[in-house]
């Protein structure tokens, strides 16, 4: 039995690198990590008639995860349409029992995590980068956003952010400190490690999933700070010169292979200033102008027309400001209780939703939802704060992996995302 466990173990965590529809059932997709939430809570069950509740009480997400389905099914009351609400809260019970079955089995099976979490990278990252290539050729890419690779998750940003949060071990493991806990032998040696790191982070580059970026900058961040503190200057030199590799090196990649057609430095500039670089064809005859799509280029040129680039505003930003605003607008109608999952994708007619965590949770599930979530945060900051003395390595994980997590939904909002919960999990097992 327990080597069936290990396995499965290993196979659930690769299957939330595959965030596609297996196929459609009454109008909603299927997923593989809902195959193993099946599977996941048939054996929490067994468990539980093993060992009795005991086992289950130690459990912080299983209480954790308690308090987000009784707040949602309290703003179901309010919500518009109860049955699509109650639907999605159906989900989210079973996002939960999967995350708990991780929760408990996390000690016991950390090798196969870990080499569930590495193998799920390193297929998305590679094809993330066949996408690029075939979009550049002309050859089918199944991109969902022009130029932009998804992986396998349904759209850049999630891939963006399986990647930011999924390399925090990897990353940790660059300090040298404790690195064989757990990660698979081959990246224990370093020059894997940073091949595989640095596969990781040319594909996190050209997905230009921005928030991502912001997150793994942090990530990196924390991790130096903390072993600067510990184990002084020069050893968090040699880590902090191997990170500005990690960030430079892709863009250096990306730019002698052709990987995409996005100016990189650009679009990171646009997260603070609000305005990047378009492409326009402009009209030699005539003077006209207007803007064009990249995979539009050579169409246009060949054609005779000339193209350009013009700093404009970033309809992106602007656009994340909006859904931001339409969010709180939601929440003031129903300021304590909330309005049941999925109001603000009911609201907005099914487009979009608060594209941040925080402001979901709170439209959803009211205040009580909000507090969950933002004392999770808390309490995994305190934790990991009181460790950098005794556990730096822990320390690390927790802290880099709650920063990059905070930072991630600001601008995204993954309550339904499966390795979102798988990550909770994690960092609440430390």
């Amino acid at each position: 039995m327990s080597k069936l466990k290990k396995i499965f173990v290993f196979l659930a965590v690769l299957a939330l690198g595959f965030e596609i529809d297996l196929v459609t059932l009454g109008g909603s997709g299927i997923k593989l990590w809902m195959l193993a939430a099946v599977i996941g809570g048939a054996l929490l069950l067994f468990d539980f008639y093993k060992n009795g509740f005991g086992w289950l009480k130690k459990s912080k997400l299983f209480w954790l995860g308690l308090g987000f389905i009784l707040f949602s099914a309290l703003g179901i009351l309010s919500s518009p349409l109860r049955g699509y609400s109650l639907k999605q809260l159906m989900v989210l019970a079973m996002i939960i029992v999967l995350g708990v079955f991780f929760e408990q089995n996390w000690k016991k099976h950390r090798g196969s995590v870990y080499w569930g979490l590495a193998v799920g990278i390193l297929v998305n990252s590679l094809y993330a980068l066949y996408q690029n290539v075939a979009f550049n050729l002309g050859a089918p890419n199944f991109e969902v956003m022009a130029a932009r690779p998804n992986g396998f998750f349904a759209e850049p940003d999630w891939l963006g952010f399986y990647l930011a949060l999924g390399l925090v071990p990897f990353l940790v493991a660059v300090s040298k400190e404790n690195r064989k806990n757990g990660l698979p032998k081959i990246l224990q040696n370093c020059v894997p490690l940073y091949i595989f790191l640095l596969l990781g982070m040319t594909a996190l580059t050209i997905t230009v999933a921005r928030a991502s970026w912001l997150a793994v900058i942090a990530e990196m961040g924390v991790i130096g700070l903390i072993f600067l503190y510990k184990k002084g200057f020069l050893p968090a030199i040699k880590v902090g010169g191997v990170f500005l590799s990690l960030l430079i090196v892709p863009l250096v990649l990306i730019n002698l292979l052709h990987l995409s057609r996005f100016n990189i430095p650009d679009r990171f500039r646009s997260i603070f200033f609000k305005e990047h670089i378009i492409t326009e064809a402009v009209n030699p005859a005539t003077g006209e102008k207007f803007k064009i799509n990249l995979e539009e280029v050579d169409a246009y040129r060949s054609q005779g027309y000339q193209i350009q680039e013009e700093y404009t505003g970033d309809e992106n930003v602007a656009s994340r400001e909006e859904k931001a605003a339409s969010a709180w607008d939601t929440i003031k109608q129903h300021i304590l209780l909330g309005s049941g999952l999925g109001i603000t994708l009911i609201n907005t007619n099914y487009q979009h939703n608060a594209n941040n965590l925080f402001l979901e949770w709170w439209a959803s599930a009211g205040l009580g939802g909000l507090m969950l979530i933002v004392g999770l945060m808390l309490y995994l900051m305190v934790t990991g704060g009181g460790v950098i003395k005794t556990d730096p390595r822990k320390a690390a994980l927790i802290l880099a992996g709650t920063t990059g997590f905070i930072i991630a939904n600001l601008f995204n909002a993954s309550i339904f995302l499966g390795f979102a919960w798988f990550y909770l999990a994690w960092l609440l097992s430390y």
